[in-house]
Order: C-alpha cells, then structure tokens, then sequence
C-alpha cells in the first residue's frame, strides 16, 4: 500500500532520528501512522466486545441510522460508507494531535513552542548531519504553521497546520509538498522518480509490493516523464487520505455486502457487525469503535 511511503516521509518530516538521539521519540500523530491501539482505544474495544449480541445491533443500527446513512434511504453505499470512514479518521487523529500538543506544553499555557517541540523530540542529545536537515525542514514547517506569527503554535495550529498540512492552507501544503520531495528527492533535481518512489523496497522478498508500487508511481506520473514533479506530487499527496479512506470503505463494502448489491443494509451490517470493529489493529487511523453510539445516545 502506498500508505508504507507516506509514513516514510511523514516520519522524516516530523520526527527526529532515533539512532541518532538512542531514546523513544514520540509517535508523529499522522493520518497514516495510527495504527496501534492507545490504552483508551483497548478499553473501548474491550467495552464493544462486551456488549451482548443485541447491544451490540441496536448501536450499529443508530450509527447507521444517524451517521451513515445520510439520505435515509436505509442503504450505505460506498460514498457514505468513504464520507464516514473519513469523518471518524479524522477527528481521532486530531484528537490524538490534541493529546500529543498537550504533551508538548510543559508550561501548560495552552501553546507549543519550538523549544518544546525539540525537547520533546530531540532530547539534549547532539544531532547528526541528518537529524539537523530534518529538524530545519520540521521548523520551517513550524513557521508556516504559525498562523498569527506570535512564535508558538495554539492547539489549532499544532493539531492542523503543523502535523496535519495535508488540511491546512494552500500555503502550508505546498510547503509540506517541497519538502516531501526533498526527503525523497536524492539526485536534487525538483523530482521524484522510480526509483526515488521504491525507496528500499528492491529486495526480491519485495517483487510483488515493486510491481504495485510501480504502477502507483505511473498513475502519479500523469504526463508520463518517467518523473513526479512538483504538482503531480501534490496531486498525490493531498489525495493519499482520501484514497485510503476509499480503500476501507470498499472493503467493509466488499466483506459485508451479502448479496453483492454494491451497497450495505442494515441488516447486513449488524450481521457483519464484527467486520467494523476487526479493522482495530489494522486500520490507519480508523476506530470504528470508538464512533458507535455510547449508551446515553441511544
């Protein structure tokens, strides 16, 4: 999946080196790098499992009924089914960049310097020649994601235009592009090309990931130059989410749609319920879980 390069360079841009500083360092809070359960996301999932088979239905059925099915036909189709899968993505992943700002702020006073931003990256550890480009790209960033330019970023600023460019502003997205091209860019010339866009995976263990990934990179390549330049870049990128998105709303789709008429009912939905919440620990970025109805909403 395309998904394994977006974290590539989304951890270059955001995270410092952990050979370089010997310490843990702190999860980007990026669409594509939530794929491990927080303590919260366990008790939730633990919650749903406990819930008798009827508890369980009768959620499915108000999710459906309230969130999913949004011209109450009593079908999900796929552009509902997309529309949900990235409305729930995103706002756990800004909530987690929430939690990840507040981490930041050992102040408390509701802002992220930069200063804080490296102690918490960084540590007080020398950085090598790598860790040093990363950081000057992460503070540009920085910069750009400083909306009132007072030196520090508010939580908006941190959770969004900082850690989420891809939803930010014109500006800040051609920025986060520049860069994405830069990290991947090793001969300098302003573009990515085959095998900038393969990275590592060359291995023979990897024939099958290279043959699909070469076929991603020349649909990216859309004046078909053997190269991704500046706005085929950004084509693919701002667009990485939603295609991921689209990916597992077609296989809920794919899995629970029983008699195969391209869209879901709520009968199949609540028989297949097990189908949305087994996607926990593979899912990037997605708990569907956590968007079931709590009792008190029901």
């Amino acid at each position: 999946m395309e998904g394994a390069l977006y974290i590539l360079f989304c951890v270059l841009l955001i995270n410092s080196c952990a050979a370089t500083t010997g310490r843990e360092k702190p999860k980007p809070h990026v669409h594509a790098d939530l794929t491990k359960l927080s303590e919260k996301d366990h008790d939730m999932k633990d919650e749903y499992n406990e819930l008798s088979p009827e508890e369980a239905a009768k959620r499915l059925r108000v999710l459906i009924v309230k969130k999913v099915d949004s011209d109450k036909d009593g079908f999900v189709t796929e552009e509902e089914l997309t529309k949900w899968v990235r409305e729930v993505s995103r706002k756990n992943v800004l909530e987690g960049n929430n939690d990840y700002a507040d981490e930041m702020d050992t102040n408390q006073d509701g802002k992220v310097t930069w200063d804080e931003y490296m102690k918490a990256s960084y540590g007080p550890e020398e950085l090598d020649e790598e860790a040093v480009r990363v950081k000057n790209r992460t503070f540009i960033r920085f910069e750009m994601a400083d909306k009132d330019k007072d030196g520090t970023l508010s939580k908006e600023e941190f959770s969004v235009h900082f850690m989420q460019p891809e939803l930010s502003t014109e500006g800040i997205q051609d920025i986060h592009v520049l860069l994405t091209i830069e990290v991947m860019d090793h001969n300098k010339d302003g573009t990515i090309s085959l095998e900038e866009f393969l990275g590592d995976y060359r291995l023979p263990a990897d024939r099958g990931h290279v043959k699909k990934q070469t076929e991603r990179f020349h649909q990216h390549d859309t004046n078909h130059d053997d190269k991704i330049d500046k706005d085929e870049a950004k084509l693919w990128i701002l667009s990485s989410s939603h295609l991921r998105d689209q990916e597992e709303a077609q296989y809920l789709l794919s899995t629970a749609d029983d008699n195969k008429d391209g869209k879901l009912s709520e009968e199949e939905i609540v028989k297949n319920h097990e189908t949305f919440v087994e996607l926990f620990d593979d899912s990037e970025g997605t708990d569907y879980g956590h968007a079931l109805p709590k009792h008190e909403e029901l």
